[in-house]
């Protein structure tokens, strides 16, 4: 499953580097966060912005853990190695500030939100009954919702937000798949599986409200280097930590179909 996400990863590199995403909307340059330059001495002569640089090391952390604990689970494994290269791919943006590192970080946010989505579909025991939306996305198959992924960010091409209609619609599928998951007889684990959905219902929209707030929070925020964007990729980092916390705990349960 390693290899499924570096291969899936570098397709995505291939159709960026035509150029065909060149002209799609995207945040450059520094004065598109609110982190100030060189808000920390000594640091930023090499970092620019290094509060939001060093907080990507997170996903990796994030990542490797959890790729151990889903060893031989191909679902579990590239959820985790997604989140191990997009701590690449973002720290990439933030050093380079290049459409083309923008353009990969925003694509990847999408395929890791479809992958969550699948790997939770895929948990269900044969016959268990299953919600309206996780009944859709599994009569389209998987492959057929991958690609499906994978060509939505072509939205981005034509239209100026693009890119967030693609996102939020991944977002929504993603969180009503999680949240027929809890509530399933097959799939819950009683309160521990709630909770731990819970917490990953707030740090998503933690990720998505201090994101969009960056800017608009340097007028009374006062730090120079915690910023809305800083704190929106501590949320990013939990979702993803109790994204597979939440199959851990149905898997412990032992309810959730072994992959």
């Amino acid at each position: 499953m390693f290899l499924y996400a570096f291969t899936f990863t570098v397709l995505h590199i291939a159709a960026i580097t035509t150029g065909m995403f060149d002209e799609v909307t995207t945040e450059l340059g520094y004065e598109s966060y609110a982190e100030k330059i060189n808000s920390i001495p000594g640091v930023s002569e090499h970092v620019p912005m290094p509060m939001n640089t060093l907080v990507n090391i997170g996903y990796f952390v994030v990542g490797i853990y959890w790729f151990f604990k889903f060893r031989g689970d191909f679902w579990g494994e590239g959820f985790a190695t997604f989140s191990m290269l997009y701590s690449g791919i973002q720290t990439a943006r933030m050093l380079a500030q290049s459409q083309r590192t923008a353009v990969l970080d925003q694509w990847i946010t999408t395929t890791t939100f479809c992958h969550a989505t699948l790997w939770i579909i895929s948990s269900y025991p044969e016959g268990a009954a299953k919600g309206t939306i996780t009944r859709m996305v599994e009569k389209c198959g998987s492959p057929p919702v991958i690609l499906i992924s994978f060509l939505s960010y072509l939205l981005a091409v034509p239209f100026y937000y693009g890119f967030d209609v693609s996102l939020a619609l991944h977002i929504l599928v993603a969180v009503r798949v999680g949240y027929e998951a809890v509530f399933s007889p097959a799939l819950e684990a009683g309160g521990k599986s709630r909770a731990v959905f819970a917490r990953a219902m707030v740090c998503c929209v933690g990720f998505v409200v201090l994101k969009v707030a960056d800017l608009p929070l340097r007028e009374w925020w006062t730090p120079n280097c915690i910023s809305g964007h800083f704190l929106s990729k501590i949320c990013d980092v939990g979702q993803i930590h109790y994204t597979a916390q939440l199959l851990w705990v149905m898997k412990e349960s032992g309810k959730i179909k072994q992959s």
